[in-house]
């Protein structure tokens, strides 16, 4: 994980919540979503698996009860608020398991990220991008918006620097920090730098290079 850097207004989320207040925080997010956010059932079942591979079976039969699945259809559309309940539910526990809640959230957006590469969807785009990291992040803004609501748009600072902003964004920073580490690691990379902040309640941008 890189450390976080910013003014008063660019804070990772998990850093500016004491731990005590992880509850709060989930809530507050809830409140800023409405009807038309949407999660992918792919990605929900992505993260599902990530909660089993870094907790426990009791943890994911917690997680579903908390957020009303079961299980998800990989093609389906669910509310964002499905998707906010698993992991206000998950997070916790595995915060205790594994260090904090930053490094919680990094490690379960970097197993979704793997989970999508391992799936059909994520080797037709491999496929497709011929392992340039450039083309990635060039496709990124679309892959995301079939998988979640939000906007996403890159911002070309270098032939291998980039910022990546996300608008109406649902997810923590270091949640999508994993899962772009993750990506990029799929790509023709090296020495992977992939730094977020929060920049509003719900919008986050992220500072990324490589070699």
């Amino acid at each position: 994980m890189n450390a976080t850097s910013g003014g008063s207004e660019a804070v990772r989320w998990s850093e500016a919540v004491a731990p005590w207040d992880q509850e709060a925080a989930w809530s507050r997010t809830l409140a800023l979503t409405t009807s038309e956010d949407m999660a992918r059932g792919l990605f929900l079942r992505g993260t599902l698996k990530a909660v089993r591979a870094l907790g426990d079976e009791s943890l994911v039969a917690r997680s579903t009860a908390a957020c009303g699945q079961t299980g998800f259809l990989e093609f389906f559309n669910y509310p964002a608020s499905v998707l906010l309940r698993l992991l206000a539910e998950a997070v916790p526990s595995l915060a205790q398991r594994h260090g904090d809640v930053a490094h919680a959230l990094w490690l379960l957006g970097n197993c979704v990220g793997r989970d999508f590469l391992d799936s059909e969807s994520g080797r037709a785009m491999c496929q497709l991008l011929r392992r340039e990291a450039k083309r990635l992040m060039n496709h990124l803004p679309a892959a995301y918006q079939l998988s979640l609501t939000g906007t996403r748009a890159v911002q070309w600072l270098g032939p291998q620097h980039c910022r990546f902003v996300m608008t109406h964004d649902v997810l923590p920073a270091a949640f999508h920090e994993g899962l772009l580490v993750a990506l990029l690691e799929h790509m023709d990379t090296r020495r992977i730098h992939v730094e977020g902040v929060q920049t509003g309640p719900l919008a986050r941008e992220f500072d990324i290079s490589w070699r």
